[in-house]
């Protein structure tokens, strides 16, 4: 193992402790009436969480090697629904840019990937080919507020809030919980910092940023 397939590996379990113990006041309020997205589900350890209480699931993951493992993770689970789509505000297909430090097929990687080029922790020497959805439009097809969403997709997470806000989505769910990625993203400061301005003078109680 690298040193950076090491140092990768444990701020991923950190993060996903983390990541546990945030959840607990959220898995309480789902029960088998809840409709859930999680966005950025790569292996399904939050959708796991998610499932568990009976929730339908709706978990989208385009990395090909985290989806590969997902989809066998819940083959069996009639409650979770995969979607091997990335998320964003347009339908299109796109480049998925990897890792810098992925060598091969390693899994601990696959939580950096984006389709965010000027990424820093990512390469334009390791893509993918992915398709990815019009969240807006997919959150308006159910019919049926949504209780949870679940928003951890690389930096795409920008142009996704902003349109949710333009189009008053967010009336459409209870609560989006979201991690931002100015920080490795260093362009989007600004724009962060304008869905801030944007969320506090429309009163928007139910979107959450930076919940990591």
């Amino acid at each position: 193992m690298t040193l950076a397939l090491l140092k990768r590996t444990i701020l991923n379990k950190l993060a996903l402790w983390l990541c546990y113990l945030k959840l607990i006041p959220i898995l309480k309020e789902l029960n088998n009436d809840s409709l859930v997205i999680d966005c950025g589900a790569n292996v399904g350890n939050i959708t796991n969480k998610f499932a568990g209480t009976g929730a339908t699931v709706f978990a989208f993951e385009p990395d090909p090697i985290a989806f590969a493992v997902l989809s066998s993770r819940f083959a069996a689970t009639s409650n979770v629904h995969l979607f091997q789509k990335g998320v964003w505000d347009k339908n299109e297909t796109v480049t998925l840019y990897h890792h810098k430090n992925q060598t091969k097929n390693e899994l601990a990687f696959t939580v950096g990937s984006s389709i965010k080029s000027d990424k820093i922790n990512v390469t334009a020497t390791k893509t993918s080919t992915i398709e990815v959805v019009d969240l807006i439009e997919f959150i308006q097809s159910l019919n049926k507020k949504i209780t949870v969403i679940k928003l951890d997709v690389e930096g795409a997470e920008t142009e996704i809030l902003e349109k949710i806000i333009m189009t008053k989505t967010y009336l459409l769910f209870d609560n989006l919980y979201t991690e931002t990625h100015e920080t490795k993203i260093p362009g989007q400061r600004q724009n962060i910092l304008e869905l801030r301005k944007k969320i506090k003078e429309e009163s928007i109680k139910n979107i959450h940023l930076n919940w990591l």
